[in-house]
């Protein structure tokens, strides 16, 4: 019973995400990519955040509830800006 409420959790949580690409401005260390990793998953709903400070980018895997204008926020708050990455 409990490997069926595990699978079940698991393929909850892969069919609503969502991968964002965005553009961090301003980063230039390795401080500032730790900054914004944690101002990201601070996102309820952020499951994970890959941020890279020579790239200015930050990928990003999260729950459908989960916004743009929530992210830019918490990207804020850090002193930084983000937008999203044009496909």
């Amino acid at each position: 019973m409990g490997r069926i409420i595990l699978g079940l959790l698991l393929l909850t949580s892969l069919v609503y995400s969502r991968e964002w690409s965005l553009h961090i401005s301003g980063m230039h260390c390795i401080a500032c990519t730790l900054a914004v990793k944690k101002a990201l998953l601070s996102v309820h709903g952020v499951q994970e955040a890959k941020v890279n400070f020579k790239n200015e980018s930050a990928f990003v895997n999260a729950e459908d509830r989960v916004n743009l204008k929530m992210m830019q926020d918490a990207v804020a708050q850090t002193g930084y800006t983000a937008s999203v990455v044009a496909k």
